[in-house]
């Protein structure tokens, strides 16, 4: 059995199901775990890494790269292979037959790719046309951004969780000035409650000031 693997490392405990909202992306895990290959796509922090992450951790032979320097050679072994940013390999002929010989090599071992992005695929400029072709026969999923009131009660959840409470107002300002990505949000609630502990202070406005520099 070969392992998951993430490339480069990652703070993966932070990258968990646990840690992720669902919202309005109901059929998101059910598209992850299906056997297609699959084109994910949406905008900045709405979760696609986050879910990368969830979906190799869970996964018994599987491989997340997000290194365009990385090299592809040998992938094929793993069941399912990720490559988070497609953007970065696209417009490079060199990059594009890389990712084209590693479907193609994928596809005979009758393994999965899965990629994000964060343009649809009509939106990215190939090189390789036949690339293109590949990529247009893949299912699609169009990952969307919670709803304010949404991200809201999924950071007073992380909050209530480490055993602090959060106001409306103290969350608003956090999604206002911090972060609305979902993992974005994880990191900066941790970083809250060490530092309230730490200093003997409630969460509140004043503190997150102090510990972002705002």
């Amino acid at each position: 059995m070969i392992d998951s693997f993430v490339l480069p490392l990652e703070p993966n405990e932070t990258y968990t199901r646990e840690g992720f909202r669902l919202g309005v992306n109901q059929n998101l895990f059910s598209a992850l775990f299906s056997p297609d290959h699959l084109w994910v796509h949406g905008d900045s922090a709405v979760g696609k890494t986050h879910a990368m992450h969830i979906l190799v951790s869970e996964l018994d032979s599987a491989i997340l790269v997000t290194d365009d320097e990385y090299e592809l050679t040998g992938l094929e072994a793993f069941s399912t292979v990720v490559l988070d940013g497609i953007g970065q390999w696209i417009g490079s002929a060199e990059k594009e037959l890389q990712i084209f010989g590693l479907y193609e090599r994928l596809v005979r071992a009758k393994h999965r790719l899965v990629i994000t992005s964060g343009w649809k695929l009509e939106r990215l400029e190939f090189v390789l046309p036949d690339l293109k072709s590949r990529f247009n026969m893949f299912s699609c999923y169009h990952m969307l951004p919670l709803p304010p009131e949404e991200q809201l009660g999924f950071l007073q959840d992380l909050v209530k969780k480490k055993g602090a409470t959060l106001s409306t107002e103290v969350g608003r300002y956090l999604l206002r000035h911090v972060t609305r990505s979902q993992f974005g949000l994880v990191q900066a609630v941790s970083r809250l409650n060490e530092e309230s502990i730490f200093r003997n202070r409630t969460i509140s406005i004043p503190l997150v000031k102090e510990v972002f520099s705002l």
